[in-house]
This record gives C-alpha cells, sequence and structure tokens, in this order.
C-alpha cells in the first residue's frame, strides 16, 4: 500500500512498516530516513504524475506492508469473539476527504472495524489513504453489499447498533450509556442515513447543537460520538 506526504511518512516510522520510500531531493526528510535506515529512491516531480493530482503528496511516497488481520467481516465476527468492540458503519459517504477523515478518527479512537457500501459510496483512492494519514493501513476495513444484511450478523453477534440523526425522537448522545459491543452508523453528507438502516437501529442518537448551525460535518460529528461511545465503555 502507497501513502503520501511527510506526516504518513512521521506517523508510519515507530510502526516499522516502511517499505521503502519515495522521495524529491528533500534534505529533512532524506535525512529522516536516513536516521531510521529506512531504503529511499530519489525521484522526480515527474513521478507523481502517477497518482491522483489532486493530492499534497509534498513529494514524498511511502511503501508500507498491509497486515489486516481479517479477509471479511464473516471472518471477523467468527474469530473476534470479545466482550467489549466498536464497528462504525458509514452509509454512502461521497467526500473522499470525509471518508479519509472519518478513518483517521476510527483509529485513533481504537475502532475495531469499519463497514462500508460496495456501491453509492467513495471508495479507498489515494485521496482517502492521504486523508487518512495511513489509517487505512492499520484498521480493518471491510466492503460490503449489502449493509442491512451485515446489521442483521452483527446484531446476531451481540452488537447494539446506534444510529446517528437529527429526529425529533433522537436521544442526547451524552446521556445515552452505550453497550459494551457497540455499532456506530454514520450517513450521507446531505441526505443522512438511509431509512431503512435507520429501521434496524436499536437507538438513535443526536449530539446536542448550542448555536444557530443545526448540523456538523460528518467526520467531525463521528469524532464526537465515538468519544462519547469510548468513554462509556471504558466504565463497563
Amino acid at each position: 500500500m502507497k501513502l503520501f506526504g511527510k506526516k504518513a511518512l512521521l506517523d508510519n516510522i515507530q510502526s516499522k512498516k516502511i517499505i521503502k520510500a519515495y522521495v524529491t531531493n528533500n534534505n529533512d526528510i532524506i535525512s529522516v530516513l536516513k536516521k531510521n535506515q529506512i531504503p529511499f529512491e530519489l525521484v522526480s516531480n515527474s513521478y507523481f504524475n502517477n497518482f491522483d493530482i489532486t493530492l499534497n503528496h509534498q513529494g514524498v511516497v511511502i511503501d508500507v506492508i498491509n497486515d489486516k488481520k481479517y479477509e471479511s467481516i464473516d471472518e471477523f465476527l467468527a474469530t473476534n469473539d470479545v466482550k467489549q468492540s466498536i464497528i462504525v458503519i458509514v452509509d454512502a459517504i461521497q467526500d473522499p476527504h470525509n471518508f479519509g477523515a472519518i478513518l483517521r478518527t476510527c483509529d485513533a479512537f481504537g475502532v475495531d472495524a469499519v463497514i462500508y457500501k460496495k456501491d453509492n459510496q467513495v471508495q479507498i483512492n489515494e485521496l482517502v489513504i492521504k486523508t487518512s494519514t495511513g489509517a487505512v493501513n492499520n484498521l480493518n476495513l471491510f466492503k460490503v453489499t449489502n449493509l442491512n444484511e451485515t446489521i442483521a450478523k452483527l446484531k446476531d453477534h451481540g452488537y447494539w447498533i446506534y444510529a446517528s440523526a437529527l429526529q425529533s425522537d433522537s436521544h442526547d448522545a451524552n446521556a445515552v450509556v452505550y453497550d459494551a459491543k457497540t455499532v456506530l452508523i454514520v450517513g450521507n453528507e446531505e441526505h443522512g442515513i438511509s431509512p431503512l438502516l435507520l429501521s434496524k437501529a436499536d437507538h438513535v442518537v443526536k449530539i446536542p447543537m448550542f448555536g444557530i448551525v443545526q448540523s456538523l460535518n460528518v467526520s467531525v460529528a463521528t469524532g464526537i460520538l465515538l468519544n462519547n461511545i469510548k468513554k462509556s465503555i471504558s466504565k463497563k
């Protein structure tokens, strides 16, 4: 897997997962690579034309080891029998920056898996990878055809489903006591979570708002909700 940018390089040095770096003639970066005995190759600016032109690669690309443990959500559920677990489902996120930021947040809060749709959803592309600052290499990411069927499987394995939605009957996310095995669903930037998925939730939660703006960016909301969930579960 390739990661992009100086931060991705610095974040992954301690992990010992960097196979090789490709850099322009940047003395500061080269010094870091030499100090940490990371193999590297000097490349011209044209090398980066092979990637998404919107990437802020900063003249740095690294190859890292992909050591994910599970190939599918079924394998994960069959072999990951734990008392406490957090899973995030993203429903039809379209903006790669949002998806990447959500993945970065999930990694920060120790989320066990992220599930997303095969269709009508931004996929794991170079921009998502860059925005996640390498979190894609640390998370269990599962692409599924049908989120409804996946939710049924999660319930069969003892997970409780919490959906984030601005509804009149939504519970205050700050006051909810989350189950030890929690699934958080976050939805599309414009339309939110689909009605069918909402109907599958055990609880619908919302973040209290005190200003004029009544909604948050989905990646910001995900961070707030995961903080609440993590604190609640840690007390069990």
